[in-house]
């Protein structure tokens, strides 16, 4: 299946000519680039708009998981001590693997790019981007809890050539990926790397894009919910080793029947609660059974995935999880810790940002 699939995209364009075109207003006397609060929330209005016309929640969580991961491969490629830092600047290496699957979100026939293209060109494509994914997390987050208007600040540049940047994203290999990424060039610390890991509850992983397969939550309709569950998850279910592709040769981790719609976690988001460089292949709860007695692990059942130990820096991400899991239903651990990391990554490097005020 194709992503978002023709039918829908066909429908969902037909509908925007319903939000109106030329650029939204800002003002009586409107700025060309000028974000105001009304300019804002008008965006997230039209985002809300175009998601409640997608057919399916399989598209639908894929449409919100996408925009949100549009606006990270951006600002993923950071490098601090480059001279050529990259960062928030709206380019994609759209040949690269690695960005594979978000063509399907941003391309002159998706909604998102015609609804930016009537409305809202005078506005960067960073800036956009960013707001686009501010609005899916609010729409997503319970009760929309998580309004990241206040910590949001546009003037951000754009560029259309942005050679090697896909060489700086991190692979789904192991933990190095996400230290040299988060850490090491981007300059964050492992509860900020947790947190915007945490975003993996929205949209799914597909199998003709980046080659992994399943949803992060148990479901697609899960999938369209901003919250902790993805902690929850990781923590809660035995997760054991699968072959994901062929070619290329990938491996994750999978639990359950591991059916045409499975479950998955990457190495990557196993490797914050367990040492899978000192135990790998391995089950990451080997004391959980089905009825009948069966382990739940399809594979490596008898031995037990290790965590890290006091003194191991990756510590730090395990407690991170602990936080953002405490609390019952509340989520409030997950979206401040959430907030502060966003912020950060999506003005890291950026000087002369304004912050959007009431009118413009």
């Amino acid at each position: 299946m194709k992503y978002i699939a023709a039918s829908t995209i066909l429908s969902v364009l037909a509908l925007t000519t319903s939000l109106g075109g030329g650029v939204a207003p800002v003002s009586a006397q409107s700025t060309p680039g000028c974000i105001d609060v009304n300019r804002y929330y008008a965006i997230h209005e039209d985002i809300d708009f175009l998601a409640s016309n997608i057919a399916t929640d399989e598209e639908r969580s894929h449409f919100f998981g996408g925009i949100v991961r549009l606006a990270a491969h951006d600002f993923m490629d950071y490098d601090k001590d480059d001279a050529d830092p990259m960062g928030m600047d709206g380019c994609i290496d759209w040949l690269s693997r690695a960005n594979a699957g978000l063509s399907s979100i941003w391309n002159s026939y998706t909604p998102l790019y015609r609804l930016y293209q009537e409305k809202y060109i005078d506005i960067t494509r960073p800036d956009f981007w960013v707001i686009a994914a501010n609005a899916v997390i609010l729409l997503t987050s319970v009760n929309n809890a998580l309004d990241l208007q206040n910590t949001f600040y546009y003037g951000r540049k754009e560029r259309n050539e942005c050679d090697g940047s896909a060489s700086r994203l991190p692979s789904t290999q192991n933990c190095q990926q996400v230290e040299g990424v988060f850490l090491d060039r981007m300059g964050m610390k492992w509860k900020d790397a947790v947190a915007l890991l945490g975003a993996h509850t929205l949209g799914r992983g597909n199998r003709e894009f980046s080659g992994h397969h399943g949803t992060w939550d148990p479901t697609d309709k899960e999938a369209q919910i901003f919250d902790k569950r993805y902690y929850q998850e990781l923590v809660g279910r035995s997760w054991s080793p699968r072959q994901a592709s062929v070619d290329p040769p990938l491996q994750d981790f999978t639990t359950g029947d591991n059916t045409d719609r499975p479950k998955m976690m990457l190495n990557t988001d196993i490797c914050l609660v367990y040492n899978l460089e000192q135990s790998f292949p391995c089950c990451t709860r080997t004391d959980l059974f089905d009825g009948s007695g069966q382990p739940h692990c399809n594979t490596n059942w008898d031995t037990q995935c290790s965590m890290y130990e006091d003194g191991n820096s990756r510590k730090e991400a395990t407690d991170a999880v602990a936080n953002y899991l405490d609390g019952g239903d509340d989520n409030t651990n997950f979206y401040e810790a959430f907030r502060l990391a966003w912020f950060k990554a999506t003005t890291n490097g950026l000087a002369d940002l304004r912050q959007i005020v009431e009118s413009c």
